[in-house]
């Protein structure tokens, strides 16, 4: 598994994963539908700034994405990721935490921050493993289509310098 910046050629094929995973209405805060042009202008700033980044997992050049994550921040970035329904469970998770983590650390940050849902078990062992810890839970703090609003589990990993 290969984990890079993402590129302004891979934005599309990133929309079709997020848009996909968003789909599945379970591990993202953002529901369908997605507006891929909102969605476009921002990843294109985040990149264009430089006050963060987005990271491609993909099995091989010229295959799909396998998985994305967005740090968003410098000094204290919050991390969010995906991995596409098909190849969860296969290593995606893990190559991306860590490259996120090398990118954190480079950057400067003394601390990496994300937000999972308490019914995401396996991405909460995931942060776990790789030394995410529980801070904090935001109560009802995700609105849902349904009317719903889920709580969110605070997780953080310090950092030390590179």
């Amino acid at each position: 598994m290969r984990v890079r910046r993402l590129e302004p050629a891979d934005l599309d094929a990133c929309l079709d994963l997020f848009a996909a995973v968003c789909a599945e209405r379970r591990w993202l805060a953002t529901e369908p539908p997605v507006d891929r042009r909102e969605v476009r202008r921002g990843w294109e700033a985040l990149l264009g700034t430089g006050e963060g980044t987005l990271l491609l997992a993909e099995a091989g050049a010229g295959a799909p994405p396998a998985g994305m994550a967005m740090l968003v921040g410098r000094t204290l970035p919050q991390l969010g990721m995906l991995v596409a329904a098909g190849s969860r469970r296969q290593g995606v998770g893990d190559a991306l935490v860590q490259a996120a983590v090398g990118w954190a650390r480079a950057a400067g940050a003394r601390e990496l921050v994300l937000h999972v849902f308490p019914h995401n078990t396996a991405a909460r062992a995931l942060y776990a493993k790789h030394g995410f810890a529980q801070t904090a839970v935001l109560r009802r703090a995700f609105p849902r289509s349904t009317g719903e609003r889920w709580d969110a589990i605070r997780m953080t990993k310090p950092l030390e310098p590179v």
